[in-house]
């Protein structure tokens, strides 16, 4: 999809885009050895050309495509660097901030779940996300990131992030992400079905409270709450990609 995506070059809207893809124009290459362009003068076609050249040598960074994108096209970018994005979700005291207290933090890179809780290991997630080209959350543009970067003043988060929450939203999908789930076939497991965000606080309390058996729930719920992205996000992505090309 970064190869066929065109809107990224200065001045080239979605229907630029379309026109360049009806003209046969699908990736970068075409367009780079097509000897016109219907509806480019020739100084404006070189400098396309230019442009994609520079495309083609950056391919590899996501911090290049990540500004130039728009953020509701950002989707595009997800299996090109899908090898080293990772998904995230948080737990706190409560849902209003500044002055949340961070208790869980769970982060998935599709093979390995790490969770990072406060008063055992939290202060070594920042390093957690080193090398890491996309992050994929549900609502964290309005949640997680703004109160990890209160909790972590000096927080680096990888150049690229994708917002399930809008992404599902601009198809459709609009709620929660427990109300969406059921939607794409995900079940949770029976001891957290049911559960949310203020039953993961009340699970925090019990666990300063001395209850052994509210962390073990609470790193449950954490957990379904982050490998599920995975799945919702290469849904999206085929869905968002499909009514695109109109598939």
């Amino acid at each position: 999809m970064l190869k066929r995506t065109f809107i990224h070059l200065p001045g080239v809207g979605e229907r630029t885009e379309a026109h360049f893809w009806r003209q046969g124009l699908h990736t970068w290459e075409d367009f780079l050895n097509a000897r016109e362009v219907s509806g480019l003068g020739r100084q404006r076609l070189v400098f396309l050309r230019n442009c994609l050249k520079e495309s083609l040598a950056q391919e590899d960074n996501p911090a290049y495509f990540g500004p130039l994108l728009p953020v509701a096209e950002r989707w595009r970018l997800f299996p090109r660097f899908r090898e080293r994005a990772a998904y995230l979700d948080i737990e706190t005291t409560g849902y209003t901030w500044p002055g949340l207290q961070v208790t869980v933090v769970g982060l998935y890179d599709g093979r390995t779940m790490l969770q990072f809780v406060h008063g055992e290991n939290l202060e070594e997630f920042p390093q957690a996300l080193e090398n890491l080209d996309l992050l994929v959350t549900f609502n964290g543009s309005q949640f997680d990131l703004p109160v990890l970067r209160a909790y972590f003043p000096d927080l680096e988060l990888p150049p690229v992030h994708l917002d399930l929450r809008f992404i599902l939203a601009s198809l459709g999908f609009k709620g929660g992400l427990k109300r969406i789930e059921p939607r794409f076939g995900i079940r949770r497991p029976p001891e957290v079905e049911g559960m949310d965000g203020y039953e993961a606080v009340l699970l925090w309390d019990r666990h300063c409270r001395g209850d052994y058996s509210a962390l073990p729930t609470l790193l449950n719920y954490n957990r379904e709450d982050v490998i599920n992205l995975e799945t919702l996000m290469d849904q999206a992505f085929s869905l968002a990609e499909n009514r695109l090309l109109g598939g």
